[in-house]
């Protein structure tokens, strides 16, 4: 499974391994060793698979730093250098013998090419001489026997001197060899036999070169063929959207979004997947549920994921599945009916069933599809749920599908049973193939019958002739399944906002830092700028010192006030400068506008603070910050909110529990809270400054964070602190409405406060 991940990884990422020229050779190899001569072409097969196992430890070495299981491949992997490159040197890629590797092979070619040349100049004379035209039935030759000849006239052939090969099968056409040409005919097969000798040494040059190599060849072909297999794995594992599961020691079964393989891969849009829970807290699954609801796909599912993990291969699963190993899997999936054997279908099924409690151990999955059928229904539900009881003693892991209500009852008297149920929608009479754990399900025998057209009149019958203890049954499980889907859709449907809301928050987190990043790098810019003209100013303020020694008292007045303006000028930018950080959400202070109680920007604090009062003949303003501190400020530091907000008076809240004074913010009564680590400020064990400077931050830091109602933990004690964090509140530029806790939420050792927006 490790060599599996690891290859699907890397295919996923990169590529994956190529096998091209990678063939079985295992054969040729047996031939070689006992003493056989391998075929050109033979020879030319190990020479591609020289050349591909080449190439796969080459991308083994690529990814074996990063991939432990393909670094052990590796370096098990033998290069066999020697015997490529002399496979390579020796067949050509037309799978011919190579004369540039063996001289000999050339010079005989060499010659058996002249003598070719020779004689074909030879016969083309005779067969175009003047004398020829009348003997000869076409001016062509041919070869007979492997040797040329010309085709005469049978009542010409005493006119040509050589020897016959052949006659035509009409008669009419002798197939001559000329006495001129028997010389080259004979020097060309001498030349033959000489090339077919000098091949045959060579190929059994090469085969007992193969045959010393077959130990290393046949490890590198034992290495690519497995290889070969994880690659295939590793692609079936990405087509079914498969993953590697934990394997634990015990016999458990725990899949998460399991998949019928062989569905998915024909539709995998329309699959329908399921958890499954099995072996750790029960160990037999009671499955009911619809006709052709799906729960022999399901018994089907789960089989072939254990037989899949027995093998090793990824499960059609999600990466959070467990799953223990399995020795055997013993399976009833059918009909059992056999006229050859006289079975019917419910002795068929015991005779199975006998064979599976002889064989099942605690390593095995048993998997029944209806149990104990074709018999009474009271006494097939007994017998059925026997043979359960008794295979669970065997400590094997059993998976059965049943339409009995007693088995249905008998995870209720039994933990080692868990009923489960595949769901159906009654609006469509249609199964939604979704398993729902922890519930049996109903059959829906009569509405499927009339669903597939059976008549009316006989559905209506049957629903009159249901006993009532079944009916009230499975009425009350129907509810409890309606009541499961909507919680499930319920779910869904939460669980999709919070996916968006998580999704809105990492791209608005993004943005921020985007917009953080480049507001650093324009104040980084300006600042350089800056820095550059407040040098030029020092400057020429150096300068102007220098000269004032040698000034007069009106000269110096000229320079001094110069100077005041330089200083106005300076801090005039630097006001604008970081104005222009706040640019959007402030906008300067309009005096004729201000009121009390306003909340406005110190610009050369970057702190908010409150409007206490404004003084137009002197163009300043007092300000309130935090709870005690005044100081006056000029108008071009005041900065207001872009949108102004509805006017609150600082000092004043509403009377709306005793002891807490003050006016109403129009917010109404301030509903109650679930107390969390974020909303909640802790001031127990501090000293009364300390709790009251440690408020104003923690109000600071959920205004910002966007929470509007706080939990401020004060206790009881001597009353010094709830006093203290009171008083604050009525004067807290955060604080919009506060009161006493209820009951539930902490009483008056706390106090609810409503934040400002």
């Amino acid at each position: 499974m490790r060599e599996i991940t690891e290859l699907k990884e890397i295919t996923l990422e990169h590529e994956p391994p190529d096998f091209s020229g990678a063939a079985d050779i295992g054969p040729l190899l047996d031939l070689a060793e006992k003493g056989g001569i391998l075929k050109i072409e033979d020879l030319a097969l190990v020479r591609s698979f020289t050349v591909s196992s080449g190439s796969i430890v080459r991308y083994l070495r690529t990814y074996r730093d990063d991939y432990p299981t393909l670094a052990d491949a590796h370096a098990r992997m033998d290069r066999l250098e020697d015997i490529a490159g002399l496979l390579a040197s020796s067949i050509t890629e037309k799978n011919e013998l190579n004369d540039a590797t063996y001289p000999e092979l050339k010079r005989i070619r060499s010659e058996i090419y002249n003598a070719r040349q020779e004689m074909e100049r030879t016969i083309s004379r005779i067969i175009h001489s003047p004398h020829m035209e009348s003997v000869l039935q076409e001016k062509i030759f041919t070869t007979r026997n492997d040797r040329s000849v010309i085709l005469v006239k049978a009542n010409m052939k005493e006119r040509v001197g050589g020897t016959v090969h052949d006659i035509s099968a009409s008669g009419a056409t002798y197939y001559i060899e000329p006495n001129e040409i028997t010389p080259l005919n004979n020097r060309a097969l001498t030349l033959e036999k000489e090339l077919q000798a000098e091949t045959a040494r060579i190929l059994r040059m090469l085969s007992a070169q193969v045959s010393g190599n077959a130990g290393r060849l046949r490890g590198n072909l034992d290495l690519v063929a497995r290889l070969d297999f994880i690659a295939a794995a590793a692609r079936l594992s990405i087509d079914l959207r498969g993953a590697e599961p934990e394997i634990t020691d015990g016999p458990v079964i725990r899949l998460y979004r399991a998949r019928h393989p062989l569905l998915y891969l024909m539709s995998p849009d329309t699959v329908v997947s399921n958890d499954i829970d099995l072996g750790a807290a029960h160990r037999c699954l009671i499955v009911s549920g619809a006709n052709t609801g799906g729960k022999t796909v399901l018994l089907k599912t789960i089989g072939l994921c254990v037989l899949m993990a027995m093998y090793g291969l990824h499960l059609p699963a999600g990466p959070d599945s467990r799953i223990g190993v399995f020795t055997k899997i013993l399976a009833d999936i059918g009909d059992d009916q056999s006229l050859s054997q006289s079975l019917s279908t419910f002795s068929g099924q015991i005779m199975i069933i006998n064979e599976m409690l002889a064989g099942a151990d605690e390593r095995t999955l048993v998997i029944i599809d209806e149990i104990i059928v074709g018999t009474n229904p009271r006494q097939g539900a007994a017998l059925a749920q026997a043979i359960l009881e008794s295979l669970i003693e065997t400590g094997s892991i059993i998976v059965a599908t049943t339409h009995y209500s007693e088995l249905k009852e008998l995870p209720a008297v039994d933990g080692r049973f868990q009923n489960a149920s595949v769901s159906f929608d009654l609006a469509t009479l249609r199964p939604t193939y979704r398993l729902m754990s922890g519930l049996p399900g109903v059959s829906y025998a009569i509405e499927i019958a009339s669903n597939y057209g059976l008549p009316q009149a006989i559905t209506t019958r049957a629903s009159a002739l249901l006993d009532s203890r079944e009916l009230s049954m499975e009425a009350l499980v129907e509810k409890i399944q309606q009541y499961e889907q909507e919680i499930a859709e319920e779910r869904g449907r939460l669980d999709g906002l919070s996916k968006g809301l998580e999704r809105e928050k990492r791209e608005n987190e993004e943005l921020m830092t985007r917009l953080e990043k480049r507001a650093q790098e324009i104040k980084q810019k300006e600042g350089i700028d800056f820095i550059r003209e407040l040098r030029e100013h020092r400057r020429r303020v150096s300068d102007r010192i220098t000269a004032l020694q040698r000034m007069n008292m009106k000269e110096a007045g000229a320079v001094n006030r110069e100077l005041s303006e330089l200083e106005t000028s300076i801090h005039s930018k630097l006001a604008g400068e970081r104005g222009k950080l706040y640019a959007g959400k402030y906008r300067p202070m309009d005096p004729e506008e201000a009121r009390p109680g306003d909340r406005v920007l110190i610009l050369s604090l970057e702190k908010e603070g409150a409007l206490e009062s404004v003084d137009l003949q002197r163009k300043q303003a007092a300000v309130l910050l935090g709870s005690s501190i005044r100081s006056t400020f000029p108008f071009g530091d005041l900065y207001v909110p872009a949108q102004r907000p509805a006017p609150a008076p600082v000092r004043q809240r509403a009377k709306r529990h005793p002891g807490i004074d003050g006016v109403e913010d129009g917010g109404g009564e301030i509903p109650s809270v679930i107390q969390t680590s974020y909303n909640t400020v802790d001031l127990r064990g501090m000293r009364v400054e300390e709790g009251l400077r440690s408020m104003e931050r923690e109000f600071d830091h959920m205004v910002r964070s966007g929470i509007r109602t706080v939990v401020v933990i004060h206790g009881h004690g001597t009353g010094a602190m709830k006093e203290a964090v009171r008083t604050s509140l009525s004067q807290s530029l955060y604080a919009a409405d506060f009161r006493p806790g209820d009951t539930g939420e902490g009483g008056d050792g706390v106090t609810i406060v409503r934040l400002r927006g």
